[in-house]
């Protein structure tokens, strides 16, 4: 099981690696586009020209279930939007959380 000093320091060294390669948010084709699979995991690295407007707390143990407080990846791909970004921007043991951004 992560702690959460080794969470914060995988997040840290993801943060520098998509600082050091200017890592862009994967952009949705089309609506519910599950290539958003795809998300470069960034960290707390925000991408210059790009806004953050929601974060989706989603299970990527792929055992997760609807009512549970992580969405599971169908119900995630239902609220991707064609044209918005999406990064993850923090891994835990079961979940993750992905940031959802709009060009500025």
């Amino acid at each position: 099981m992560n702690g959460i000093e080794q969470i914060i320091e995988e997040n840290k060294q993801a943060e520098d690696i998509a600082k050091a390669h200017d890592k862009q948010p994967y952009v949705a084709v089309v609506d519910a586009d599950t290539y958003v699979k795809s998300s470069p995991y960034v960290g707390d690295y925000r991408p210059i020209g790009w806004k953050q407007i929601d974060t989706h707390f989603v299970d990527n143990s792929g055992l997760g279930s609807p009512n549970e407080p992580a969405l599971t990846f169908g119900q995630f791909v239902s609220k991707v939007k064609q044209g918005h970004g999406y990064a993850i921007i923090s891994i835990g043991q079961f979940q993750v959380h992905v940031a959802e951004f709009i060009k500025e």
